[in-house]
């Protein structure tokens, strides 16, 4: 599935932040139903799908009437917990989600964290596909996918890898290994409660390397070197790497191709039928907002997600993902 990539970059606010609001064309619009619009990432301030929700609720209020939408951080559990907390809100339109609902949410589902239900969850639309990238820190001496793979398989133990448990970069760093015939036990993993503490790892030297979203790791981009991309061809207009099988083309070995994180904003299944006008409403205005001039510019600027894919295609894409996901997630 091809899918563009225009990009926006938000500021990451440690606080949760209330979105602020002018006068405007866009306040002749009717009020949005709810006092209040509150925004889920199930992950700590800072991350990709924490600048995602902020870049939303910044805009989202002037198309939906002047209805302030704030931002919730509820991380823990690899997403987990956050999921969980925003299942358990009313389906009243009140609260929505932005979260990497592949991997994190399937993720979570497939192992059974949270007692999570893949149904009762509805995704309005995936704003920022991105791709798995190998990083190292600047300062580590590897320069090809073969000389940090030798060094795995010659010295066990000395390697360390940054994981968040269960996403697709922590699955396709095992396949790397299993395919490679090199014991998962020869690396130290040091796992990560979300993208932003596991790039800063990364970023810091604290950990050898990690396989990552590597759109949302541009905020990184000084301090770290790629040494493949998880696509099948090189992405050099932003990171000078090669594709991952072409890395790996020396060692006479391939490994398939996970798609990275999918970030979406979804609401309650439920809601749909139980307020189907909030729902058309939110969709409407979330659409008008994504398309806006106003936010295309703030796109163009930066480089966070900006698509409209529509339910649908969104759906597509997540069962896609769920599919090769059941399939790997019993190996763990």
């Amino acid at each position: 599935m091809s899918i563009s990539r225009r990009q926006i970059l938000g500021t990451a606010l440690a606080a949760p932040l209330v979105a602020r609001f002018g006068s405007g064309p866009a306040f002749a619009q009717a009020a949005y139903p709810v006092r209040r619009l509150t925004l889920v990432v199930p992950f700590d301030a800072g991350g990709s799908a924490d600048r995602l929700a902020r870049a939303i609720a910044q805009f989202l209020p002037a198309h939906l009437g002047g209805t302030p939408v704030t931002v919730v951080n509820r991380a823990g559990g690899s997403g987990a917990l956050g999921h969980s907390w925003f299942i358990r809100q009313p389906d009243d339109g009140s609260t929505a989600l932005v979260s990497p609902v592949n991997p994190y949410l399937i993720s979570n589902v497939l192992r059974g964290q949270g007692g999570l239900n893949w149904d009762d969850f509805h995704h309005i639309n995936g704003q920022w596909q991105d791709y798995y990238a190998v990083f190292v820190n600047n300062a580590q001496p590897y320069q090809t996918m073969q000389e940090l793979l030798v060094d795995i398989r010659d010295n066990p133990g000395k390697v360390s890898c940054a994981i968040i448990p269960g996403d697709g970069g922590h699955i396709s760093a095992l396949i790397l290994l299993d395919t490679m015939g090199i014991p998962r036990e020869n690396v130290n993993w040091i796992t990560y409660d979300g993208g932003g503490p596991m790039r800063t790892a990364v970023a810091g030297n604290q950990v050898t390397f990690s396989v990552t979203a590597a759109l949302g790791s541009n905020v990184i981009a000084d301090q770290v070197r790629a040494l493949a991309v998880y696509r099948q061809e090189a992405d050099p207009a932003r990171w000078d790497a090669p594709a991952i099988n072409e890395a790996l083309a020396p060692m006479n070995v391939e490994v398939p191709v996970i798609a990275a994180d999918l970030r979406c904003l979804s609401v309650h299944s439920s809601l749909r039928q139980s307020h189907p006008e909030i729902y058309e409403q939110l969709v409407t205005a979330y659409r008008a907002m994504l398309e806006s001039d106003e936010f295309q510019a703030f796109a163009a600027k930066g480089e966070i997600g900006a698509d409209w894919l529509g339910p649908e295609q969104t759906a597509q894409a997540l069962q896609e993902s769920y599919d090769i996901f059941a399939k790997y997630i019993p190996q763990m």
